[in-house]
């Protein structure tokens, strides 16, 4: 008879995180369940090894011997179809995709850990449950929140019968898959996530940490997957479990600056809730001490809300799509370019921090609605507090109201991409021109460049995995790392890797890593370009007592 399983694997599997450090929320929150119940979770990145993605998983793998193992999959892709550094491509677009990768993982997984269970989850794979599982050879998953399934899944294994039975479950049955009705969700209070994963510590003190206010979404937006993934209707934490969670962020965990509220968009469903939550905030002084942000329609939107936030040292992430109407209104936009003009100009009147969100190329769209929306834009210019990113077309998901209208059309025109399975690989919707065509056609237009890129660069994601190594406070493999490397990563890294190591305890090391330093820049005659890091390495010393 096996035995129940004790020890729990989460592997984060988004590649993105080479390119935008998100911190991996969503897999915090089931390994705070799970630990709440007695089990021994680790949530690892394969990517952030520092070696080959297979000898990195080996070592994770022979370092957690795991009797279950986790698939938290975030994205299928970027949603971009113009990405000039990306893995996957076809006539008229190029995007990065990050299933094939997921799959090298699974392989992996049955070669050096062959009969431990693995099950699937996340945002992205709820999007498309069977045709992802049928992709990756496994046959386990849960469908949106994944806490309580996950418990009960390893209560229940291996008892077929009972896993069947568990809510959210995705079960393979021969060459089909059971998907079982989800259950209602209520945040549990007890299982907030009060502590952070360490090892993503370079996450959340860089990019901002995650706090949750609701979740659901109530619009109907034709290309979005959030009401299947978070449900149709707003389920709401307590404001006090929220202003709780952030007094303790803020005792525990000193250099974190920055909060991102990841609600599908703040101001929804009115003003009412939101607007008394950032009263909450204001009143013991937690705006003082941290920047907010998070996402925000146009509409609701009002004088007195942005005076609010203002106060609050909000900056907000606007989701307008587009400045037509007649392309608002064919893809359920709740929102018209009325809503959009009256929020920017109380944006600019209050200083707010704005950036504003467009998709060009959705249904509807015309190159009269084009220029219309690169007219409306020359009328709110970027300055100090706005800027713009635009994305091309629409990409297709299963389950979205774009995905009806591309799948019962009677031709082919417009569509980029293949239409398979789950529609897991990139395909979109762009009209009426291609992604590249389209994206030249408005860099032509538009006097200022305003287009979302990722940049992959090779030596950021080396310095991602130093910082990886740094979190682990794995020191003496962080400082061999460190030496290897060239001068312009060490200098990336070097405040954050001193201040780490140091705040350890080991100022030997704190003080090696600095003399180094200082040694290659000089040597190298490099004192002009790296004086701002010399002048830091000479304080760091000096606290030490360690200078010359």
């Amino acid at each position: 008879m096996l035995s129940k399983p004790e020890r729990v694997l989460l592997l984060y599997t988004d590649r993105y995180y080479l390119v935008k450090q998100v911190y991996p929320f969503g897999l915090d929150i089931i390994a705070n369940a799970l630990r709440h119940h007695g089990y021994d979770v680790t949530i690892a990145c394969p990517f952030l090894t520092g070696t080959d993605t297979e000898t990195g998983l080996e070592e994770i793998l022979t370092d957690t011997a795991p009797d279950v193992i986790g698939l938290g999959i975030r994205n299928l892709d970027t949603t971009m179809s113009c990405e000039p550094f990306g893995n996957f491509e076809g006539h008229g677009y190029r995007t990065f995709y990050f299933l094939p990768e997921i799959r090298c993982l699974a392989d992996i997984i049955r070669s050096h850990a062959p009969g431990i269970p693995v099950i699937v989850g996340g945002g992205g794979f709820t999007i498309s449950p069977a045709a992802i599982l049928k992709e990756l050879g496994l046959e386990y998953g849960v469908v949106g929140e994944g806490e309580i399934p996950l418990l009960q899944f390893l209560e229940a294994f291996p008892d077929q019968k009972k896993i069947a039975e568990i809510p959210g479950m995705v079960l393979r049955q021969g060459d089909n898959f059971q998907i079982s009705s989800r259950s209602a969700y209520a945040f549990p209070k007890a299982l907030a996530p009060m502590k952070r994963e360490k090892r993503f510590n370079y996450a959340y003190e860089t990019a901002g940490l995650p706090v949750q206010v609701k979740r659901g979404c109530n619009q109907h937006c034709s290309y979005c997957v959030e009401p299947q993934i978070e449900g149709g209707r707003f389920i709401f934490r307590a404001h006090d479990e929220i202003i709780r969670e952030l007094e303790m962020i803020s005792q525990s965990y000193d250099e974190v600056r920055k909060i991102f509220f990841v609600d599908t968009e703040f101001n929804l469903p009115d003003l009412s809730s939101c607007s008394t939550l950032i009263r909450k905030i204001i009143g013991p002084g937690l705006h003082e001490r941290f920047r907010f942000s998070s996402q925000f329609l146009p509409n609701p939107f009002d004088a007195e809300f942005a005076e609010l936030l203002a106060a609050s040292g909000f900056s907000i992430i606007l989701t307008c799509d587009s400045f037509s109407d007649p392309v608002l209104e064919k893809n359920r936009s709740s929102h018209r370019q009325r809503h959009i003009a009256t929020t920017l100009g109380l944006c600019e009147q209050f200083g707010i921090d704005c950036t504003v969100n467009l998709i060009f190329g959705l249904p509807g769209e015309s190159h009269a609605t084009l220029d219309h929306t690169i007219g409306e834009m020359m009328k709110f210019p970027p300055n100090a507090f706005r800027r713009y990113e635009y994305t091309m077309g629409g990409r297709v998901y299963q389950g979205t109201p774009l995905s009806h209208f591309v799948e019962t059309r009677g031709d082919a025109s417009h569509i980029y991409g293949k239409k398979t399975e789950g529609f897991l690989e990139p395909c979109y919707y762009c009209s009426p021109e291609s992604p590249m065509k389209l994206k030249a056609y408005i860099e032509n237009a538009l006097p200022f460049s305003a287009d979302y890129q990722n940049h992959q660069d090779t030596d950021k994601s080396r310095s991602l995995a130093l910082a990886y190594l740094i979190d682990q406070e794995k020191w003496e493999d962080a400082a061999i790392k460190f030496s290897v490397s060239d001068i312009d990563a060490q200098t990336f890294m070097y405040d954050y890797f001193f201040r780490k190591v140091a705040n350890s305890g080991e100022t030997g090391m704190a003080k090696q890593i600095s003399q180094s330093l200082a040694e290659a820049i000089c040597q190298n005659d490099q004192t002009a370009r790296y004086g701002e890091t010399l002048s830091l390495i000479q304080y760091y010393l000096s606290i030490l007592g360690a200078l010359p």
